[in-house]
């Protein structure tokens, strides 16, 4: 059984510049950046977190990530892959990087 099967990228918006034939802006383009191998877990009945502002939401998903991973803005969009198939897309609402065994943050 392998701790981290997933892997989670960030969403990132590239910029998109300037059409050099005729000056219009090129809109950004939504990039998926690699950001560490993830386990995913679905949220059991007692899935409510507060967010960093002091509000309690409920998330539907948690994901842990090795110790030492590099953390993600909460609000951020993030892409779960199991392959090449998508398991879990959504908005990071909180990210904890506790002295524990592994980063964890909910979606």
């Amino acid at each position: 059984m392998t701790q981290y099967p997933h892997d989670l990228y960030v969403v990132s918006n590239t910029e998109g510049g300037t059409d050099p034939e005729t000056g219009f802006p090129i809109p950004s383009e939504p990039t998926e950046v690699f950001h560490c191998k993830c386990r995913e877990r679905a949220a059991g009945p007692g899935n409510i977190i507060a967010k960093e502002s002091g509000e309690v939401v409920n998330y539907s998903s948690k994901v842990v990530m090795p110790n030492g991973t590099a953390k993600i803005p909460a609000n951020t969009k993030i892409i779960i892959k199991n392959g090449d198939e998508v398991i879990l897309s959504g908005d990071v609402i909180r990210f904890s990087d506790a002295p524990q065994l592994h980063c964890r943050l909910w979606v």
